[in-house]
């Protein structure tokens, strides 16, 4: 079976000049392996013109506009009408494998700010979607929703943000960026929700963004949010992070990988429910024998002075945010790890919930720090679990009902039925 490598070239927001919008669309690129497919995603200001992007809003790869537009009267389609009982999500087609090799591409110096790219896997969401920034955790590649993309993609018009190894945008530079993308989009779209998906330190930063613009419609989806980073095991970390020697800085991938995630439940993606115990066995070993050697590019990733930079804005994003929780008035919902090794998540879930306004909880027992690319979390099925998806201010059971996908449908029948 030919393989495929995604790789992304963007280019930088162009929310400053409203008269541009951001276009983006993969194109294949020639490669002298036969097994290999190399995709790219371009923007340009050139493709404003064409004719079949006049529909939608900002920030959607490639099928908006920047225009505003006159709310129409007349009744929208039901997403059931648009989406097929048991359509194909493509949850458990991706792993963390797809990540670490997508991150590795994209990690490439091009000197280049922080901007927003779209995806391939979602660039046809049905019509009338609402608007999702993904804000990355730690690393800041942005490829955090990988496991998610094409089923987010169907009902979302999906923008993910990369901050390149290399840049050192402070905490507050990258808020005013994320309040560019939704001030642009909201003056588009008034009445449509504006959704934020922040992993961890990305959690900092949508709250932050939402105590900023209390008037806006955000929906805030925290996976195990930075917030308490001032009780994290990752404090002492500072002054070793220091003194390491640059030889040995290739061994702490490794002990990350032991504190921010659980390595089986990445493993354990894509592995069908209904195999016997041996068969599950089999394949779960052949994956955390394919992830090991995957683990050294993470020193690539997160550099020693890209790593201790990111813990330094982690404090300041922390506290920078908790000072303006009671500013925040948005619709919050926190899904937390108890098996958390990096954050006290579930403490810090507790506490936000008494913070907020409206803030909801869903706890996962036995997940780590990096939820998003674990096994037992679609997130779309989060969001619809939890009454999240709408398309104008009040969630309308009906005009918001998306059909079960297959994933869903074997997810019941292997799992819940047996």
């Amino acid at each position: 079976m030919a393989s495929a490598i995604l790789t992304f070239r963007v280019s930088p927001f162009f929310g400053i000049n409203p008269k541009l919008k951001p276009r983006f669309r993969a194109e294949r690129l020639a490669s002298g392996d036969d097994n290999l497919s190399v995709y790219s995603v371009n923007g340009g200001a050139g493709s404003v013109m064409e004719e079949k992007e006049k529909k939608g809003s900002f920030l959607n790869g490639g099928n908006g506009s920047l225009k505003p537009r006159i709310e129409q009267k007349m009744v929208k389609k039901r997403v059931c009408e648009e989406l097929e009982v048991l359509w194909d999500d493509g949850y458990g087609t991706k792993t963390v494998k797809d990540y670490l090799i997508a991150a590795e591409e994209m990690i490439k110096p091009d000197g280049g700010p922080p901007r927003w790219f779209c995806p391939v896997e979602c660039c046809q969401p049905i019509n009338d979607s609402p608007l999702l920034l993904f804000l990355p955790g730690l690393d800041g590649v942005g490829m955090g929703l990988i496991l998610h993309h094409k089923a987010l993609g169907k009902v979302f018009k999906v923008q993910c943000l990369h901050i390149p190894v290399q840049d050192r945008t402070p905490f507050e530079g990258l808020v005013k960026l994320v309040e560019e993308a939704i001030r642009l989009e909201h003056t588009s779209r008034p009445n449509t929700p504006i959704y934020l998906v922040g992993d961890s330190f990305g959690g900092c930063l949508a709250l932050a963004v939402a105590a900023r613009n209390p008037t806006i419609d955000l929906v805030l989806i925290l996976a195990n949010p930075a917030t308490s980073f001032g009780r994290s095991q990752l404090q002492p970390l500072f002054p070793i992070l220091e003194a390491f020697p640059d030889g040995l800085h290739v061994t702490i991938p490794y002990l990350l990988s032991l504190v921010m995630g659980e390595p089986v439940k990445m493993a354990t993606v894509g592995i069908e429910g209904r195999l016997s115990p041996m068969q599950k066995i089999e394949q779960l070993s052949g994956n955390l024998t394919a992830l090991l050697p995957l683990l050294s590019g993470m020193a690539n990733i997160i550099p020693k002075e890209t790593l201790v930079w990111k813990l330094k804005l982690l404090k300041t994003a922390s506290a920078y945010t908790n000072s303006r929780l009671h500013a925040v008035k948005a619709e919050v919902l926190v899904l937390a790890s108890d098996k958390d090794n990096m954050l006290p998540s579930q403490d810090e879930a507790q506490r936000l919930m008494n913070s907020l306004s409206n803030c909801k909880v869903r706890r996962f027992k036995d997940n780590g720090h990096t939820l998003l690319l674990e096994d037992s979390l679609n997130l779309l099925t989060i969001i619809k679990g939890t009454c999240k998806y709408r398309h104008s201010k009040k969630h309308d059971f009906i005009a918001d009902f998306v059909p079960p996908s297959m994933s869903e449908f074997k997810y019941a029948f292997d799992e819940v039925a047996g």
